[in-house]
């Protein structure tokens, strides 16, 4: 560790050292020529006036001014600016010794009608431009690896940041679609195109607010909604085909290693055609989160205070997605090691500016082997209850997915979007778990052996229609209607075998073996609409209607085995519940705005009618709420404050009274006579660039308390079994703030630095019972990140990363012992490619974790490296050679405290590995992507 801390500080100090030397500038001030009125965002760029190789760039600041540090002496320059709908303005300069500051004075630009792109050539194109509301970036002036994905292009974007899972954020604000050449690429899921697209086919970036969900949404607040990107293909992909394919293997210490794929893009004018495969045993999945959640329609339940868990997991060992409990690739929701397999389609065909059409399908699916080791500790004061597990696992997941849609613009104020999608997705899992359970004054409580042999089944589709139009004679007036259908068939079918020898309070054995079905059919419809109308110049009112309807069947089915046969109906664990439930919601609100400022107040008026009918109550339940709710938004630039109140009825499934058994150490019970939660919530937002230094700040917080809340009551016996039935309880709380800093500078000609900082904070507070104690749990995480970049001339990139995470959980009850715990990683990140068609990347982590007492959980080394040897015109082919784990350190652990147990998790995972990969890239003309330095090694 100490060495590691030396290694890190020396490649900072050399670095540092490197970029101290006498250093220029050049400063000025953009006006337009005509009003004289300052350009803010305009892009000031310097370029070497010999060879036009970019030296730094800066946008101008709100009044105009620009300064762009780290310009030598007696080195000819020329300084460009571009700005949308201006003429662009070039000028050579030159600083002396003896007065390294030169000011330009004030620079006067003139309208034009001309493209940017029309006047400026590929080698003078700026990396960053400000289009009205979108910020393009130049992908040729961000170096990639020569196999990089788009994925890969995006972690090098200024205040563009990806995460392990893939999942990326502009300044703060999700990305929820990347689009290709302005059309669905895959679906809606953005890790479709960076994971499967080629970085080097790439020429511009596009990032904009999102239009679709401002006007799902119904307002004008473009700081509630999240990111598109749009990826534009270079000259000359469009005109044929593009793709790549590869293919590797190699072995490790838990058996061979392989990956294969392939995906090809086909162009034909107005169509466009994608085609993927895969294969792999490393853990990858091949679809998204999103895209499936969207496509399924499965986001639309609301969790009010979720279950209260906290983990702390440095298992970096591969993603899993997983929806219904269905696996859709990568590694499962309990570890392991997975195969994941897929195919995919998908044609885009855009006829005219009108019109445009899209259809995809995928296949995917999984198999997986898991073995875990749990232990749970339950505290009791001085009783302390052991439960251990060892559980194995064999998973197996198929999946199809089919999507199709429209998009039609009649005319300039009419947008009319279509879609529908199907998902059949099936998952078999054969596991046997054994368990123990030990009291620390008692001695061994029980001991035994579950099986479950499971299938579960999932037929969901899902229609969507939306209308948006706009008023010719009125500017800001707009109405937009919305309409949707899902239907959604859930089937579980769960064998149970289980033998468990019972020692305390008195002995005796006991057998189960049952089948429980589960089958679970959903309509759910709704429509809506939403009006904008301006009273004044700046006071508008907003309307809003939407009306909801759900039937909602859950038959549950137990049997008992006769013999061979699961045919003797288990009336005590058997029961049928039907739910019908009508929504009505009515809102309004009044938008005043006065210059930066805009105040939005508005009340919303709720009626929910739920009818529930359960087999084991004579009469039906029924749930009828009539409420008046506030609302309140107030929007200073950049940031954003909301308030709002909401009325949340509780989830079907916690209503359902019969015993859920299949796991016979934990019981879960229903309650019927649960209330509804009243939820009060204040979010707050805010996200700004100050383009004089080049300076990203992005930040969010919310806070909310919720009464009735649907909380755990938890009953222990003597024997160990845990019987969980959800209650209702006041003072569930949560405040959590997220807060990140990051900034590019250039250094000269040939060095970049740049940082990024950021951090993340939650409280909360769930209270619980447990053997009818009442307990408040309090809860406390914290994460801060950082990591610093350097970058000599895109031939060595050095990024050492720093986070530390700190968790604490208390309980009221003195009975429950406070658990805390910090760990913290270290790395470095290091890529050089000065070597003609040899690229070397290295990762070196160190994980250290104070949960864990053995040395080799609480400590560990996890190194990665590889090197890429690229071949053929263009480099088209690469071979790259890896080491996954090459000190044979990493572990896959897992901690989770909550409420008066720590259950800690050990699981499989594949380890260390060498594998050696090929691939080729097809790139059509034009498409060319040079890496590498200028000395060959051959």
């Amino acid at each position: 560790m100490r060495h590691f801390l030396y290694l890190l500080t020396a490649v900072t100090c050399l670095f540092f050292s490197g970029a101290s030397f006498a250093q220029g500038s050049v400063k000025g001030k953009l006006v337009d020529a005509g009003t004289q009125k300052p350009l803010y965002m305009a892009t000031v760029t310097v370029f070497q006036a010999q060879d036009t190789s970019l030296v730094t760039y800066r946008l101008s600041a709100e009044d105009g001014t620009f300064k762009l540090p780290g310009l030598a002496a007696n080195l000819p320059y020329r300084i460009l600016v571009s700005f949308s709908g201006y003429a662009v303005h070039r000028q050579p300069f030159l600083l002396k010794a003896d007065s390294l500051d030169m000011d330009l004075g004030t620079i006067a630009m003139h309208p034009a009608a001309t493209q940017l792109d029309e006047v400026l050539v590929i080698a003078e194109r700026p990396p960053m431009v400000i289009r009205r509301d979108t910020v393009e970036f130049n992908a040729n002036a961000f170096k990639t690896l020569p196999n990089a994905m788009v994925e890969d292009l995006l972690k090098k974007l200024p205040g563009v940041q990806v995460d392990k899972q893939g999942n990326i954020m502009v300044n703060g604000k999700r990305v929820n679609r990347i689009l290709v050449d302005g059309k669905n690429f895959f679906g809606s899921d953005p890790k479709m195109a960076s994971r499967n697209l080629p970085s080097n086919v790439i020429d511009k970036i596009q990032v904009t607010d999102d239009k679709d969900e401002l006007l799902e949404r119904g307002d004008d607040n473009l700081n509630n909604v999240g990111k598109v990107i749009n990826l534009t293909f270079k000259k000359g992909v469009k005109k044929g085909m593009f793709g790549k394919a590869y293919g590797g293997g190699g072995s490790g210490i838990n058996g061979g290693r392989y990956e294969a794929g392939a995906i090809a893009n086909i162009f034909r004018d107005t169509l466009q055609v994608s085609l993927l495969g895969y294969s792999n045993n490393l853990n990858r999945p091949g679809f998204g989160w999103a895209d499936l959640m969207q496509t399924g329609g499965l986001q639309r339940n609301r969790d009010v205070s979720g279950g209260g868990n906290n983990n702390t997991n440095n298992s970096n060992f591969g993603s899993t997605i997983s929806i219904n409990g269905i696996n859709f690739g990568g590694m499962s929701r309990m570890g392991g090691v997975t195969t994941s397999n897929g195919l995919g389609f998908n044609l885009n065909h855009s006829p005219n500016k009108k019109k445009a059409f899209f259809a995809q399908y995928y296949l995917g699916g999984v198999n997986t082997d898991v073995e875990s080791n749990t232990t749970t500790r339950i505290s009791n004061g001085d009783t302390i209850i052991t439960n251990r597990s060892l559980y194995d696992a064999k998973i197996k997941g198929l999946t199809h997915t089919f999507g199709a849609g429209i998009n039609l613009k009649p005319d300039t104020v009419t947008t009319i979007n279509a879609t529908a999608n199907y998902i059949l997705a099936t998952e078999r899992t054969n596991s046997i778990n054994n368990q123990s359970g030990e009291n620390n004054l008692l001695g061994l409580l029980n001991e035994g052996a579950v099986g479950i042999n499971g299938k579960i089944g999932n037929n969901i589709l899902r229609q969507n229609f939306s209308i948006t139009r706009l008023s010719r004679k009125k500017a800001g007036r707009r109405i937009s209607l919305a309409q949707g259908l899902t239907w959604n068939s859930r089937s579980v079918d769960n064998y149970t075998d289980a033998e468990i020898n019972y020692r305390q309070p008195r002995q005796y054995d006991s057998l189960i073996n049952q089948l429980r079905q589960e089958r679970v059919p959903t309509w759910f419809a709704y429509a809506g609409i939403n009006y904008r109308e301006p009273l004044a110049k700046k006071l508008f009112l907003r309307a809003g209607a939407r009306y909801e309807y759900e039937n909602l069947k859950n038959d549950i089915t137990t049997l008992d085995k006769q013999g061979t046969v699961y045919n003797t109906r288990n009336n005590d664990l058997s029961s049928d519940f039907s739910r019908n439930s009508n929504r009505y919601f009515l809102s309004t609100g009044l938008e005043l705005k006065l210059k930066d400022l805009a105040i939005t107040p508005g009340v919303r008026y709720q009626y929910q009618q739920f009818d529930n009918k359960l087999s084991f109550v004579a009469n039906p339940v029924v749930q009828r709420l009539n409420n008046v709710l506030p609302q309140l938004e107030i929007t200073y630039r950049k940031l954003t404050v909301n308030y709002n109140r909401d009325i949340v009825l509780p989830d079907y499934t916690y209503m359902i009274p019969v015993r859920n058994n299949t796991n016979p150490y934990l019981v879960n019970l229903g309650n019927t006579d649960l209330l509804p939660a009243v939820m009060d919530r204040i979010n707050v937002n805010l996200n700004t660039f100050n383009p004089k230094n080049n300076l990203n700040v992005w930040s969010w917080g919310e806070a909310w308390v919720a009464n009735n809340d649907v909380v755990q009551s938890i009953v222990m016996d003597a024997s160990g079994l845990q019987t969980i039935q959800p209650i209702n309880a006041d003072g569930s709380k949560r405040i959590a703030a997220n807060f990140g800093l990051n900034q590019d500078i250039k250094y000269k000609n040939s060095f970049t630095f740049s940082w990024n900082v950021g951090t993340w904070t939650e409280y909360r507070e769930n209270p619980f019972y447990y053997n009818n104690q009442e307990s408040t749990q309090r809860r406390l995480l914290s994460n801060i990140w950082s990591n610093i970049g350097f970058n000599w001339d895109d031939k060595l990139e050095v990024i050492p990363a720093y986070s530390f995470s700190y968790m604490q959980v208390k309980n009221t009850n003195p009975l429950f012992t406070t658990q805390s715990s910090f760990d913290q990683t270290i790395g470095i990140e290091t890529i050089m490619r000065y070597i003609k068609h040899v690229i070397f990347d290295s990762e070196l982590r160190y994980l250290n974790n104070n949960a864990f007492a053995n040395p080799e959980y609480r400590r560990m080394f996890m190194w990665n490296a590889g090197v890429n040897f690229t071949f053929f015109k263009d480099e088209r082919a690469v071979l790259r050679i890896f080491a996954n784990d090459i000190l044979n350190q990493a572990r896959n652990t897992d901690i989770i405290p909550n409420q008066n147990t720590v259950r800690t998790i050990y699981s499989n995972i594949i380890g260390q590995y060498f594998m050696a990969t090929f691939t080729y890239n097809l790139r059509p003309s034009g498409a060319k992507g040079k890496v590498g330095g200028g000395w060959s090694l051959f």
